[in-house]
């Protein structure tokens, strides 16, 4: 499911800025003041931004337009973004606790 939900926003950013999607990704990062009131909401980026958490080494995140076109840059070369999405999914494999009874527990 992560691998996919990389490749398929890979192929959104790649593609032109005035698609629907794009502009979306375009207008979530621009500064609202007023949070709306209860659970803070799923949306695309918040879940890229906690895929992105458990990457091991240079930390990368997606909080601001800036974070976005970098991210954007690596898109457009498909043999460093094929890398990235595999840093992702080791990260993302790292991060989930061993099922072993042996493992310590906090």
């Amino acid at each position: 499911m992560l691998e996919s939900r990389w490749r398929l926003f890979g192929h959104i950013l790649k593609r032109h800025s005035c698609i629907p999607a794009n502009i979306a990704l375009q207008f979530y990062f621009v500064e609202n003041n007023k949070r709306p009131r209860g659970r803070p909401i799923t949306t695309l980026p918040v879940t890229l931004y906690n895929d992105l958490k458990d990457v091991p080494g240079e930390k990368m995140i997606l909080t601001s337009e800036k974070d976005l076109d970098l991210i954007r840059d690596i898109a457009e070369n498909q043999d460093e973004w094929r890398i990235f999405i595999v840093e992702i999914r080791k990260g993302a494999a790292e991060a989930v606790p061993s099922d072993d009874p042996t493992s310590e527990r906090l």
